[in-house]
């Protein structure tokens, strides 16, 4: 299926519900792109542009270090042509929305237990196995009327078990108990299956570049 263009205001939400969900100062306007200072080890900071590919090409010539990431919802193709020769394509994932969070989870088998909690602004669900081993784990937190998704994992020794599932419908409850039906996320490419599964419809795609290290 080809992918189109997603409105601003919808990569203005991501943008600030990652930032959110991850524990981090709201993004700041610079020029067309809302800049986030991430602090990480592997990444110090990265540029989401609302409305590519206003910008990318100017902003990329001023930057002259890897871990500053640049990030849109365009095609990974158009990404590197407006690129400097020194950077390259390093993700390619898929934006992705639901009208209606559907919260019905697959039955577990025996010995996993669920937990779930809110920290703040942010509900953290945890698929836990009896021998205290983290099975699958995922977060959200709500931003402008949108139930963001962040970070779905599944171990690699529980996968193909339903657990994707069911951390998403644990999401999905927390998420209709606070009255917002709509989800919001950036799926990986590994990631973008499970969630058409779920009723989840790709937007756009979502690019990330940097300089290579």
């Amino acid at each position: 299926m080809k992918l189109g263009r997603v409105p601003p205001d919808l990569v203005e939400s991501f943008a600030r519900g990652w930032a959110q969900a991850r524990g981090l100062a709201p993004p700041e306007p610079d020029g067309p792109a809302l800049r986030i200072e991430s602090g990480q080890p592997d990444e110090r900071r990265r540029f989401i542009f609302p409305n590519p590919p206003d910008g990318i090409t100017a902003l990329a010539a001023t930057i002259n270090e890897p871990l500053i990431l640049i990030k849109a919802a365009i095609d990974p193709v158009q990404m590197a042509t407006l690129l400097p020769p020194n950077w390259h394509v390093d993700q390619t994932g898929t934006t992705m929305t639901v009208a209606t969070l559907a919260g019905k989870s697959p039955p577990l088998r025996q010995g996993l237990m669920l937990q779930g909690a809110w920290h703040g602004p942010v509900f953290a669900a945890r698929l836990i196995d009896q021998d205290g081993t983290e099975a699958a784990r995922g977060r959200l937190t709500l931003i402008d009327g949108w139930a963001l998704h962040d970070t779905i994992v599944v171990a690699k020794s529980y996968r193909r078990q339903g657990l994707g599932s069911a951390i998403m419908a644990a999401l999905a409850n927390q998420a209709q108990a606070s009255g917002v039906r709509r989800g919001l996320l950036n799926a990986t490419v590994a990631g973008r299956a499970l969630y058409q599964r779920l009723g989840w419809t790709a937007r756009a795609p979502w690019t990330t570049a940097q300089i290579a290290r």
